[in-house]
């Protein structure tokens, strides 16, 4: 049976695994990089070994997982940190191509951050209908969402009053009294 248990206080899930993707060893134990059935790769996990009720996934995972190490080994190339650098790169590369916000045809709801990555102000925007939130470049956040961007900044606008004005009074009451 290829499920896994999630327990809570009140009752105990169980998800599909499809198939893993990865393997790790982390502080001694195994945790495998996991495609779930029926959810997208955004969805993808970590697990401990212990949580995992799917021994015939894991014995073919070991399998090819370890037929790429010897090929590794004989080709003289290293593994590092127990996992194998290809499986890595590849699902990386399916994350990156994997569609975001925009792409998805999903309708903005609102900015809930923003942050600088590599020089470039980037906005973390909601989705409506979704519970996901993507990394969106500013200058395509500007062109496609404008009111949205305009929002997020007269939300995190201060006014100071009385402070600026102050300061015009008694300079312009120093100069009548002169």
């Amino acid at each position: 049976m290829s499920k896994k248990s999630k327990r809570s206080k009140e009752k105990t899930e169980e998800y599909t695994v499809e198939k893993i993707l990865d393997k790790r060893i982390t502080a001694g134990k195994t945790e495998y990089f996991l495609k779930w059935h029926g959810y997208p790769d955004s969805e993808n996990t970590w697990e401990p070994e212990e949580n995992l009720d799917c021994p015939e996934i894991i014995a073919e995972f070991e399998r090819q997982f370890n037929r790429k190490d010897r090929r590794s080994s004989i080709e003289g190339k290293r593994r590092t940190d127990s996992s194998d650098l290809s499986s890595r790169m590849t699902v990386k590369r399916k994350h990156e191509e994997e569609k975001r916000g925009f792409d998805r045809n999903l309708e903005p709801d609102k900015i809930i951050g923003a942050t600088d990555t590599a020089g470039e102000l980037m906005f973390l925007i909601k989705w409506k209908g979704c519970d996901e939130a993507d990394l969106v470049s500013s200058k395509i956040a500007n062109v496609k969402c404008p009111q949205v961007v305009i929002r997020f900044y007269e939300e995190r606008l201060i006014w100071h009053p009385n402070n600026s004005c102050e300061g015009e009074q008694s300079e312009a009451g120093n100069k009548s009294q002169a």
